[in-house]
This record gives structure tokens, sequence and C-alpha cells, in this order.
């Protein structure tokens, strides 16, 4: 025994005295003294290098940032900056000759909020919309054709007969919200297109005609083993038509298995049509977003019917609803009730409808729809233990994203890449990502974020709408306070991580990761028994630190850290003396999923 405690107490002894050296080696350790004309002259370089590289919104970006930072003369930034703004419209010009409409608009618009700019590539936005309607229309991918048209920022002052063609093309493919909008153009500029098409438009299709546009979604993934018994691995969902070529909507979820590279185990996908319901129709995956729980899937199939996403906004709570879908295999089941609310917290990006709709496990993906007939969401998710909280993704969202899925893979979503904290319309940022565009200009925790891409900054949900509009490569201006000084930069959105707490874990502290997870600002105090310890600075009000009970002043130390990435958890166990409770000592345990819905 006496050993026992002798070499136990050694060890410890050991490795007190490598922490002291190491402590008083890192004390002696001379930091070098970077020379201000060295930086800036760096910096310089970098810029063009960048330039010559043909990465001129990056360019860009670090010119803001230098010309705010002040370390290099105007007068190099302001010949850099026009080195740049120049190459971002020979880059239009290209991409247009090369018939790349979608990257020439994407320098077109980067050049549009380029303060004062006037270079003229040759051709307009609205061209260039009309161009990538016209090219989609030609491949029979009416979704994108017409969602692009519609985009035209003065549709009016096109050329009456296109306008008349582009009328005809969306009643032709019975999608009533386009026909509807480009009809009331229409009217305001006198072009007549016939009796036939406002039919169209006012029509009501009955739930008998979009229940032929449902189908039912199965995936195979061959016999699941448990306790030595073979059981058949079956995933079941549903889905609709979107275009008269056979192009299904339905959750990612459902057919994740299909392109998880870490699935290793077999998954073949089907599809049932509600009039062959014996018949299984092989599909592939063409294109998923795994942030808005949405697929693209492909079957060589010609629909009856086929839905067209509404641009209806908000739905008021009371608003009869009806559910379509195929709730344990059984197809074409309906099932109605009402809008129970709105702008629920459920994505990492955009709000979620709740509703009061009887839904199962197979009803997951399948379309919502109005009394008059018009899609306003997709069925993702309900709470079993709970009867009547369903939920679906409302199909404004979707549709701003719609033609990419056609493009296949991945959608790729921009980011700025800062969590914030929403608080009496007031963004205040609570973590800034490595690497991420917000690093790159110097956003820091604590910032207040007043306006992003020309809007007032006061909701999370309408900073991360505005981002869903612009692709990675975008260029937007970016404005924040910080001690009450106004600071401003242009930020190139970079690609959106699907997880961005998951994708920093490796490499990050986990103190600075706590403010994003749990709401709460934290510094060190020393250590004790070999813990650090901590004492709380900030509590954000609404978080979860907030709704635990911690307040300022709180001393605490860390028990147990641990993120479940199976689980998609991160839990805390913490030891705290509360202000609250007398600063008597106890345990706490804070957890939350990582795929938080702050980040923008």
């Amino acid at each position: 025994m006496t050993e026992c405690f002798y070499s136990r107490r050694c060890v410890l002894c050991a490795t007190m005295f490598a922490f002291l050296v190491l402590v008083g080696a890192c004390a002696t350790i001379d930091v070098p003294v970077v020379d201000p004309v060295d930086m800036a002259e760096r910096t310089q370089n970098r810029i063009e290098r960048e330039i010559a590289d043909g990465s001129m919104a990056r360019a860009i970006q670090q010119i803001g940032v230098s010309r705010n930072a002040g370390t290099i003369d105007d007068e190099i930034l302001d010949r850099l900056y026009d080195s740049a703004v120049t190459g971002i419209a020979d880059a239009a010009r290209r991409a247009v000759e090369n018939g790349d409409y979608r990257a020439a608009l994407i320098d077109l618009e980067n050049l549009a909020i380029l303060s004062g700019e006037k270079k003229d590539v040759g051709i307009s936005r609205d061209d260039l919309l009309v161009r990538l309607a016209m090219k989609y229309r030609d491949e029979g991918n009416v979704v994108a054709a017409l969602q692009y048209y519609l985009e035209l920022d003065e549709p009016a002052r096109r050329d009456p007969e296109e306008l008349a063609s582009f009328i005809r093309y969306a009643a032709e493919n019975k999608n009533r919200l386009a026909t509807r909008r480009l009809l009331e153009t229409a009217d305001e500029v006198g072009v007549d297109v016939g009796s036939e098409h406002r039919e169209t438009s006012e029509a009501t299709p009955d739930l008998a005609e979009m229940v032929a546009g449902t189908v039912t979604i199965w995936v195979n993934r061959g016999i699941r083993i448990q306790r030595g018994v073979g059981y058949p691995d079956r995933v079941i969902g549903s889905g609709f038509f979107i275009d008269p070529r056979g192009y299904i909507i339905t959750n990612y979820h459902i057919i994740e298995s299909e392109v998880d590279p870490t699935y290793r185990g077999y998954s073949r996908l089907y599809i049932r049509l509600p009039d062959s319901p014996d018949e299984r129709v092989p599909a592939r995956v063409v294109g998923y977003d795994r942030v808005f729980d949405v697929a693209l899937l492909k079957v060589e199939v010609d629909p009856e019917y086929f839905f067209s996403f509404s641009s209806i906004r908000t739905l008021r709570p009371g608003t009869p609803i009806y559910a379509i879908g195929s709730p344990g295999g059984l197809y074409s089941t309906i099932t109605s009730g009402i809008v129970s609310a709105t702008g629920r917290r459920f994505f990492q990006m955009g709000d979620a409808l709740q509703m009061d709709v009887p839904i199962n496990p197979g009803n997951s993906g399948g379309p919502v729809v109005t009394s008059d007939g018009d899609l306003v969401g997709v069925i993702f998710a309900g709470i079993q233990q709970f009867q009547g909280v369903n939920f679906a993704i409302p199909s404004w969202w979707i549709r701003a994203f719609v033609p990419r899925l056609y493009d296949g893979g991945p959608i790729k979503h921009g980011w700025v890449g800062a969590a914030l904290h929403e608080f009496a319309d007031t963004l205040t940022v609570t973590y800034v990502a490595p690497g991420s565009p917000a690093a790159e200009v110097g956003l820091e925790s604590g910032d207040v974020i007043s306006r992003v891409g020309g809007l007032n900054a006061k909701k999370i949900a309408d900073v991360q709408a505005l981002l869903l509009k612009h692709e990675p490569g975008h260029l937007i201006e970016l404005e924040w306070l910080r001690d009450d000084t106004k600071r401003r930069n242009l930020v190139l959105l970079s690609e959106r991580p699907y997880s961005p707490i998951e994708d920093v874990v490796p490499t990050e502290a986990r103190e600075n990761l706590i403010p994003a997870l749990f709401g709460m600002e934290i510094s060190s105090t020393g250590t004790r028994f070999l813990r650090r310890t901590y004492v709380v600075d900030h509590v954000y009000p609404g978080s979860i630190a907030d709704e635990t009970g911690l307040s300022v002043q709180d001393p605490f130390s860390i028990q147990n850290w641990e993120i479940d990435l199976d689980r998609r958890t991160a839990v805390m166990q913490i030891v705290v003396r509360q202000r609250k409770a007398g600063f008597l000592e106890s345990g706490v345990q804070l957890g939350t999923y990582i795929e938080i819905d702050t980040f923008f």
C-alpha cells in the first residue's frame, strides 16, 4: 500500500514539475515583432497574386480589409481595386461568350454592388436571366426556366411576343403561379394572350388530381441483423412530381443511404405510382440539400400531374391545409387540418411550418397544399409522442434553390461564417469560424451586425433568407458595430459546411464554442484540483445558459465535455456555485444539438 501511494505521489510531482517547466519555458519565448512595412508589403503581394490568379472578388474583400486597417497607401489600393473590378467585368464577358450565364450573372451582380462602378459588360442582368430561362426551356427544364424568367427586374419592358411565349409555356405546363404572375405583367403592358391561359391561372385542381402527382418512395437496404435475427431494412416515404419529365421532390433523410459516402450497406431506390402500387420503378438521386432535408429524384415516367412551388411567404394560423402521402406505405392517403404556427426554428437555416394534420411515418417528403391547390410545404417530421404536432418545410424556402438541384450533387449555400444571438431586434456575434469570410474581414465575438447586403439586420431568419439567394462567389456588403464604431466591408461568400460546429470541433478550443452552443461568455480563473476553473462573464437572454439559471459572476468548473457526432449532440456538465442560489455548489448539465440555427 505504501509503495502504491508513493508511486502515485511521484507521478503527480513529476507531472506538476513538467507543467511548471513548460510554463516557465513558455514565459521566456520571444514573440517576433512584425514590421508594419513588411506586413503591408506582404498584404499587397497577396492581393496582387489574387488578381493575377483571377480571384478578383477575393482581392476586393482584402482591399477593403486593408483600407479599414490603414496599412497600405490609398493610391495603391485604388489601383488594385480598379484592376480587380476590371477583371470581374472581363470575366463576365468571357462567361457570356462561353454560354456560362450563371457565372456571368454572379459577376454582374458583384459589379452592381461595387459602389460607383459603371463597367459595361455588354449585357444587362435581365438579359442574362432571359438567356438562362431560354436555355433551360430548350432543355425542357420547366422549373428553372420559369423561375429565372420570374426573377426579371422589369418584365414589363420585355418584348411582347417573348412575354406571351413564356405565358403560353407556363400555362401548357400547368404552372398556375407563373401563369398568374406573367398575366398580371401582360395586363400592365396591354399584351393580349387569350382567355384560355387566364382560365389555367384561375383553375383550382382538385385533390384527386394532386394525388395522381404523388408517389411512394421505397428504399431497400437489404437485411438488418438484430440479436442474430434478420429483418428487412426498408425506408418508406413520399414524394411528388414537379415537372413533366419525371422529376420528384422528397426528403433527403429518406434517400440518405443512396448518397451518404459513409454508408457501406446495400441500398436500392424505387418509387411506386398511385395507379400501380405493386410495381417498383427504379429511381436515381439527382441533387440534394441536407440543410433543408430536400432531394430531387428522377424516374422514367410521364406524370399525370405535377406541382409548382408557391411563393406564399406566410400562412395565417388556422388556414385549412391538406397533406398527401403514404403513411405506413398506404399510398394515396389524404389528411386534412390547419396551420398551427409559423416561424418554428427547426433547421440550421430557415423556419418550419407547424401544422395540426395527421401524418405518420411514410408521410415524409409528401406535399402540403391549401384548399386552392397551392403547394405550400414539404412534410419532413412529426413528434410521435405529441398528437397533431407535425412540421413541413415551407415551399418558399425551397423555391429559391430548386433550379440548382437539377445541377446534380449537393446544394452549395453561401455563408459568412459567424454565429449570432438574436434579442430585441439586435444580432450579436457569439462565434466566428476560423478561416471563414467573417474571420477574414475581422469580425469578432461581441460585434453587433447592423446591415447585411443592404438589409437592416434584426432577425436571423431574414439574414439567412437573404443569403439563400446568393451562391458562394457572391460579394455582399456587411456592416457591424464595435464599441459604437461602425465598420463596413465587402464579404466574399464561401461554401457553407453542412454542420459548422462539427467542422471546427477537431481544432477549436471548447471554451470558444460555449457561447454559440450554450449562450454564455466565460473567462478562465485558474485551476482547482487539476481542473481549470471559470467564471461567467455574460449570459445571452433566452439562451440555454439563461434558461438553466446561470448568471454573471457564477464560478464553475467543467467536469465533462462531449460532442457526440452520432447523436448530433453537445453536452457540458459543470459544477457551479450559482449566485442566485446563494453560491451553493451544485451540478448542472447543459445540452443542445450541434446543428444550431444561428450561423449565417
